[in-house]
């Protein structure tokens, strides 16, 4: 059986092939340079990183080639096989989002003239599986919040629980952005989206209030920080600085075993964004309307949020079947 990374390896491996800059040297190197130079006007910094990452991954298997040399059939041929050596073995997800970076780099040199052709019109995606998404129960969720003892703890989990904050915009959240008199909070989402969202619960404010208190924390200063020492040991908290996405899973993972969702040491299985889908399923839940779900989740299209949480179909289904069947009205 092969061996698996644990979190902070995979992490170290991506820092390492990010600072390693050595692609840029080869000539197909220099047109990834530009594309990634023009493309940072919209990319986020994190979704830069993964692109770099899977264009100097080509690179270095095409060393002595440039864009023009990869005009079709000869360069779908080049590409397509590139992609099932590099990918092939990984998830059909995995695979087309390494297809939609890959398209719309050669995209942007055909509209600049220095192809003609689409090496990437006639590689099909891959057929990817229904993703199997769960949800807290509400005795977990009680469970969760519960159980913190620390003040800053039980306000996250709080937020991600009842409101389905993902984690890049919970790393994101800064004490300004918090609006007492309104009970509102402004959230940075994917893509550079910000969106207000309400929180009318009165404990929440109380909590918050005290830990800004208790913490001295300023306007500038992170929610979820940055700090130094050990999660189990003495910790100094860095508030002006955010926390990392690897310290990030491993906090959220001490939060479940906290509250005896999860044993000892576990690291897997219960990603945090289980918390978003738990909160979007329990407005579904208990109001059974759907739009409601899609502006609490930030979903642009409700169409997003009906294929997530598809039990609401099924429920719809069993309705409108006993309606057919002659038992209670749908």
């Amino acid at each position: 059986m092969a061996d698996v990374l644990t979190l902070e390896q995979a992490a170290r491996i991506i820092r390492e092939a990010i600072k390693d800059k050595s692609y840029e040297d080869l000539p197909l190197g220099q047109d990834v340079k530009g594309y990634l130079r023009v493309k940072k006007k919209r990319l986020t910094a994190q979704s830069q990183d993964a692109w770099e990452i899977v264009l100097a991954r080509m690179v270095r298997a095409f060393p002595g080639m440039r864009v023009e040399d990869f005009e079709p059939p000869r360069g779908t041929e080049l590409i397509e096989q590139f992609m099932d050596d590099a990918w092939g073995h990984l998830s059909g997800r995995y695979q087309n989002r390494n297809h939609t970076i890959l398209n719309d780099f050669f995209k942007f040199y055909r509209q600049r003239g220095r192809l003609v052709g689409d090496p990437m019109l006639n590689i099909e995606k891959a057929r990817t599986s229904q993703v199997h998404r769960s949800s807290f129960s509400e005795d977990e969720v009680r469970a969760i919040i519960g159980s913190q003892a620390a003040l800053r703890d039980r306000i996250a989990v709080r937020l991600m629980l009842h409101y389905g904050i993902r984690q890049g915009s919970m790393r994101a959240i800064q004490f300004k952005h918090f609006d007492y008199p309104r009970r509102r909070l402004t959230l940075f989402a994917k893509g550079g989206k910000v969106r207000n969202l309400g929180i009318p619960e009165p404990q929440f404010w109380t909590d918050l209030e005290r830990y800004v208190l208790e913490a001295g924390a300023g306007n500038n200063d992170f929610l979820m920080c940055s700090a130094r020492g050990k999660l189990t040991g003495d910790r100094v908290e860095l508030l002006e600085k955010p926390m990392s996405n690897c310290t990030f899973h491993l906090w959220w993972y001490r939060r479940l075993e906290e509250a005896g969702v999860v044993e000892p040491g576990t690291t897997t299985g219960q990603k945090p964004h289980k918390a978003r889908h738990t909160a979007g399923q329990r407005v579904l839940d208990k109001t059974g309307n759907l739009k409601l779900a899609q502006k609490l989740l930030g979903h642009a299209s409700i169409q997003t949020t009906a294929d997530v949480y598809v039990d609401y179909d099924e429920e719809e289904l069993s309705k409108a079947m006993l309606f057919v069947l002659g038992g209670e009205d749908a």
